[in-house]
Parts: structure tokens; C-alpha cells; sequence
């Protein structure tokens, strides 16, 4: 019950985000300056008729525009079976808008969900880099960040 919930609407932010992100013009709604309300029911800029869709510049331009990967910590025949009962649900993940991860719960292997079944999956790093102070990496000001371990 948890992921189907959690798939539409997770996945719905996500794409809206990245559709947004991905080209604002025509799939986000530009500037936020010159918005105007239309009802309840959306914006549009300035004196144009058009309602815009997606999300304002201002809201997308720290995020970018990568797929969301949902990760369930249970066995890949039984997250299978789940998905499959749910059509709907499962067509997100078979047509790839989420990207799904099973973790072995004994073993703490992963599972990725890949033409309709779960195949092993082997991480690029099998070590992460760690570090005391996050902050210095933070404020370095590259945009993707590797994934650390933090000391402390």
C-alpha cells in the first residue's frame, strides 16, 4: 500500500520538476514576474491567455533534472508481485519514469527493475570516500556531489 501511494505522487513531483527544468518555456511557466492568477486553476504571463504549465523558473533552477529512484528494502520476488497487482503503478516503473531498487533484507544485495524483472545490481564505487566536514564541500560550489560517508 505504501508504493502505491507513494509512486504516483513522488513520481508526479518528479517529472514535474523535471519537465519543468528541462525546458521551462514551453513546459514550465517562465518568470513568476509577470504572472498572472486564472482562476485557481493556473497562471499565465502577463496579458497571454495561455495558462502555463509546470513549475516557475524560480522554483526548478537548484534541482536538476535526473529520474527519481525509489528504493524498497524487501525481497525482488516479493516487490515484484506487489507492483505487478497495481497496473497503473507498475507502468511507472515499467516504462522507466521511476527507477526501482530492491535491497536483499538478509544479505544486503541490490536489485534493479529492468525490463519487467529485478537483475543484480553491481555499484560502480564498492567504497565511498568519507569526511569530517561537510560544510568545505558544501561551499565549494560544485553543483553534483558524490555520495559520502560522514564522519564524526
Amino acid at each position: 500500500k505504501i508504493l502505491s501511494a507513494a509512486t504516483p505522487v513522488c513520481g508526479g513531483i518528479n517529472l514535474e520538476y523535471y519537465f519543468s527544468r528541462v525546458d521551462n518555456e514551453k513546459l514550465g511557466a517562465g518568470s513568476k514576474l509577470p504572472h498572472n492568477v486564472m482562476g485557481l486553476i493556473g497562471v499565465a504571463n502577463g496579458i497571454e491567455g495561455d495558462l502555463r504549465p509546470g513549475l516557475p523558473l524560480q522554483m526548478i533552477d537548484l534541482h536538476d533534472p535526473i529520474r527519481l529512484m525509489m528504493i524498497v528494502e524487501h525481497y525482488p520476488q516479493v516487490v515484484l508481485k506487489t507492483i505487478k497487482k497495481n497496473p497503473a503503478m507498475y507502468e511507472w516503473y515499467q516504462n522507466e519514469w521511476i527507477y526501482l531498487v530492491s535491497v536483499n533484507p538478509d544479505n544486503g544485495e541490490l536489485f534493479l527493475f529492468k525490463n519487467e524483472e529485478f537483475i543484480p545490481y553491481t555499484p560502480q564505487r564498492q567504497v565511498l570516500d568519507c569526511v569530517e566536514d561537510i560544510k568545505s564541500l558544501i561551499e565549494s560550489g560544485e553543483e553534483n556531489l558524490p555520495v559520502y560517508v560522514i564522519k564524526k
